[in-house]
C-alpha cells in the first residue's frame, strides 16, 4: 500500500471525525497518528460547540495550546498515550473542565494550570515523570476532585503521604498512587 494512500485515508478519517463532532460536541481524534493539530481542523469546527476532546494514542510531543482558545468550553480532555513533556499554564483557562486524562506521557512537572481548575472532578496523570506537586494548593483550589491517579510517577514518600492524609483533602477524593 502506498504512503499517499495511507495518508489520504488518515486525512479522510480526521475529516469524518470533525464532521461527527459538529453534531455531538465530541471531537475524537484518538489513534489518528497525529503529531499536531492542523489549523484546518479548527476551521472545520469554527462556530461549533466542542466540549469533549480525545487525542489519545497519537504522536503529540507538544500540548496543542491553540485548543485552549479554540475550544474554550471544554469539559473533558484526554491526551493519554502521547509524548507530551509540558502542559502550558493556559490550561487553567478551561474553567469548565471536569476531567483530564494525561496518563502515559512524558510530563516532568505537575501542570500549573491544573491548580486553577475548580470544577475538576477526575485527574489522571499516571505513568509520567512527575516528582513533586503542591498538594496544599491542589486540595485548596480543586475541592470538587473525586478521583486522582498519580501512580507510576517518581513521587517522594513525603508527597505520597501528604496526598493521602492532607487536612484539606476533599472528603470524597479517591487517590491512586
Amino acid at each position: 500500500m502506498s504512503v499517499n494512500l495511507i495518508a489520504g485515508r488518515g486525512v479522510t478519517q480526521v475529516v469524518i471525525r470533525c464532521e461527527e463532532a459538529k453534531t455531538s460536541g465530541y471531537l475524537d481524534l484518538s489513534s489518528c497518528s497525529l503529531m499536531f493539530i492542523a489549523d484546518a481542523i479548527y476551521l472545520l469546527l469554527k462556530g461549533y460547540e466542542i466540549d469533549k476532546v480525545n487525542l489519545r494514542n497519537n504522536g503529540f510531543k507538544k500540548f496543542p495550546k491553540k485548543m485552549v482558545t479554540k475550544f474554550p468550553n471544554l469539559t473533558i480532555f484526554n491526551m493519554e498515550g502521547n509524548e507530551i513533556e509540558e502542559v502550558p499554564t493556559e490550561l487553567g483557562s478551561w474553567t469548565n473542565l471536569k476531567g483530564i486524562n494525561g496518563a502515559n506521557n512524558k510530563l516532568q512537572k505537575f501542570p500549573e494550570g491544573i491548580y486553577e481548575l475548580q470544577k475538576l472532578v477526575h485527574l489522571d496523570l499516571s505513568g509520567n515523570l512527575i516528582s513533586e506537586l503542591d498538594v496544599d494548593r491542589l486540595y485548596e483550589n480543586c475541592q470538587a476532585l473525586a478521583q486522582l491517579n498519580l501512580s507510576e510517577n517518581p513521587l517522594s514518600q513525603e508527597t505520597k503521604e501528604s496526598l493521602k492524609n492532607h487536612p484539606k483533602k476533599p472528603a470524597k477524593l479517591v487517590v491512586k498512587l
